[in-house]
């Protein structure tokens, strides 16, 4: 799309050959219990929706009326809601009780995204899923993803939503374009934000970092310094993967790409599922990395 020299990637952390950290991070991360927090925020999601299918399951559609007023279809901070295929509130325990008996398929999230109307053509293709959306989360005071769990049940729509709390992959996908794009305008401007720590580029495990594509070396690396003039052929994974060549060799200008790779956190001790999207700029590539948690628990 546009002629550069370098390559931008966003989160990726860089290992030795050798396949271990080659150094601590220059700026502290929120995400050292992050893994533990996830798993137990999806598991209560899961649990609920769990709960919430058997009851339809062994009681029949009317029984979608419990998640308006049975304290049971409600944790804490998640509760149940009902969709018809159509697009119609059924029922709510939470904050769209007061949609009940309403076509929603217009209602939109903080971000203008119609995300009821994309939740209900995923369910009608695949029966069970996932979405993201922005929305205001009351105990922070402010907008951030959150994430629904659905299942189709007796042709109704049955869900669970919850706030994360961490960086999400469409996050990193933002990040993405929003790196792209300040690179394009002014690359010299866009390098000091990806270098400052307090900045939009940095948000909990995800960052920017530079490799320059002709010379095949990293060029900023923000989080781990002493990567910076390192070549990417003589970095790789915990498992010997060289993720930043692959990158390198199969950008397109086209289309956004993915890789997953794997590396031992020095925050958490532990070895983390990473996933990088990225796509090529002329003689560049601009990436962004995020943690990859499981869909479900184990």
């Amino acid at each position: 799309m546009h002629n550069f020299l370098a390559a931008v990637v966003v989160g990726v952390s860089l290992t030795c050959a050798t396949g271990v950290q080659a150094g601590a991070p220059d700026v502290e991360h929120a995400t050292g219990l992050l893994p533990a927090k996830i798993g137990a925020q999806q598991q209560r999601a899961h649990q609920l929706l769990d709960k919430a299918i058997a009851h339809i399951r062994q009681n029949g559609p009317q029984a979608v009326n419990d998640f308006t007023h049975d304290p049971a279809f409600i944790d804490r901070d998640l509760y149940v809601y009902s969709l018809s295929l159509a697009g119609q509130m059924l029922s709510s325990g939470g904050w769209s009780a007061g949609l009940i008996g309403q076509n929603v398929l217009n209602e939109t999230d903080d971000a203008g995204q119609p995300f009821f109307r994309q939740m209900l053509a995923l369910a009608k293709q695949n029966q069970s899923g996932s979405i993201e959306y922005y929305w205001f989360n009351p105990n922070e005071g402010q907008d951030e993803i959150k994430i629904t769990y659905f299942d189709v049940v007796d042709g109704i729509v049955i869900a669970v939503g919850f706030f994360p709390g961490y960086p999400t992959e469409e996050q990193a996908k933002q990040m993405l374009e929003q790196a792209m794009s300040e690179y394009f305008a002014d690359p010299v401007a866009a390098l000091r934000k990806f270098r400052n720590k307090q900045g939009e580029f940095r948000r909990q495990d995800q960052y920017v970092f530079v490799l320059d594509k002709a010379q095949r070396k990293v060029v900023l690396n923000p989080v781990f310094a002493e990567n910076n003039n390192i070549s990417v052929d003589a970095i790789t994974d915990v498992q010997g993967q060289h993720f930043l060549r692959e990158i390198l060799e199969h950008a397109s200008p086209n289309t956004i790409q993915s890789i997953d790779y794997w590396w031992l956190s020095s925050e958490t001790r532990q070895v983390e599922h990473r996933r990088a999207f990225y796509q090529q700029m002329g003689g560049q590539v601009i990436a962004v990395g995020t943690t990859v948690f499981p869909e479900s628990p184990p």
